[in-house]
């Protein structure tokens, strides 16, 4: 009795992580057919684990908008930061890892689940 307790415990904490429903966003993008197909293997990439975080990628082709998901690894956990603080910070790593995507059409924006969501970044935010 007391595994199946235990199992059944896991199993909703674990459903719960993943059912996380993005940030409704405005945002309306188009992007060419060659690196649409290049994004969309994102949303098969594993969650990336990374101190005290992890982070997934999440594209929405219906809007060419990726949202990079960073989750705290423990509840208990903050994130210690505010937006307009990282700000600036965020957009000069994004227009650097994502700049030709982001001129072709593409949105960025990152969401530190919790805490906030960033503007999203698109053509002309990186020149």
């Amino acid at each position: 009795m007391k595994s199946w307790i235990v199992a059944t415990l896991l199993f909703t904490l674990a459903g719960c992580q993943n059912t996380l429903k993005i940030p409704e966003s405005d945002y309306q993008g188009q992007v060419p057919d060659s690196l649409n197909e290049h994004l969309l293997a994102l949303n098969e990439e594993p969650i990336y684990s990374s101190r005290g975080a992890t982070i997934r990628f999440i594209y929405e082709e219906d809007k060419a908008l990726l949202t990079i998901s960073r989750k705290l690894k423990s509840s208990r956990w903050g994130w210690d930061m505010n937006k307009s603080d990282v700000a600036d910070d965020i957009r000069a790593r994004t227009c650097e890892q994502f700049g030709d995507a982001i001129n072709q059409g593409l949105g960025v924006r990152h969401w530190y689940v919790g805490a906030f969501v960033t503007e999203t970044i698109s053509a002309g935010d990186c020149d």
